[in-house]
């Protein structure tokens, strides 16, 4: 009997002592838990290339599929404004995860400008009138998320 009630007391202070733990860990992580579950702060990561505002519009596999056209072509019109020597510093930039300025000429900034603003309108005319609404908002938000850039 007191074998079995010392046995019963061990493992009492075992499953205390976890619970404890489990609670203090909890206590611990909960400030930080937001960051990864808030959508705000978890689409800001890939908002800058489009990936997750498109995510957002509940867009069917054609539109999916127009909308990758679109910016592959939009891509390569770019890229053939290119020097070689940018195309390179971009590359380089990329492996390494960090922005390059490519010194652009003022030509390659306008015709960029004109490249991304035609690939902007051909994307919203794939949209319907409730996604374009949408992403309407989206953008704004991220604009105010990101003052500096603009």
């Amino acid at each position: 009997m007191q074998r079995y009630l010392k046995l019963t007391i061990t493992m009492n202070i075992k499953v205390w002592s976890f619970l404890s733990g489990a609670i203090a860990l909890m206590i611990v992580a909960s400030p930080i838990i937001p960051v990864f579950t808030n959508p705000a702060v978890a689409e800001s990561t890939h908002e800058g290339r489009g990936v997750k505002k498109f995510d957002q519009l509940n867009l069917t596999d054609d539109q999916k599929a127009k909308i990758k056209q679109i910016r592959e072509a939009t891509k390569q019109q770019i890229d053939a404004l290119l020097t070689a020597e940018q195309k390179e510093q971009r590359r380089v930039a990329r492996e390494q995860h960090k922005k390059t300025r490519l010194n652009l000429t003022e030509d390659q900034k306008a015709k960029i400008k004109a490249i991304r603003q035609d690939s902007k309108a051909q994307i919203e005319a794939v949209l319907t009138p409730e996604q374009k609404q949408k992403l309407q908002e989206l953008r704004q938000q991220w604009r105010q998320n990101h003052p500096s850039r603009h």
